[in-house]
């Protein structure tokens, strides 16, 4: 699936990087791997399957994540799902134009 996003992310002119070890501190330890991001602007995207996202994962994942939204200065994580997809180009520029944090 992360495939798929990332021939849509091409498609549109967005190109993240790929596999990001984030940190909630600047130069600290990373707590996660984002499946795509824009670091310099405090961007994490989850590509989630939901096979994969249930009981301790689940829980694991949604703690990652709030910690790098309550992080200082914040991460902006979003979250997508294969639903997603269908909102092609829109998508696109949502992500593009996402403020930082």
């Amino acid at each position: 699936m992360e495939l798929k996003f990332l021939r849509l992310f091409e498609q549109h002119g967005f190109h993240p990087e790929k596999q990001v070890p984030i940190a909630v501190t600047p130069g600290g330890r990373p707590i996660t791997i984002a499946d795509f991001a824009v670091p310099e602007r405090r961007l994490a995207i989850y590509i989630d399957g939901a096979s994969v996202h249930v009981g301790q994962n689940l829980r694991r994942d949604r703690n990652i994540r709030e910690r790098l939204r309550a992080a200082e200065p914040a991460w902006k994580v979003v979250e997508l799902r294969a639903t997603d997809l269908g909102a092609g180009a829109a998508l696109v520029e949502r992500l593009s134009n996402s403020p930082t944090g």
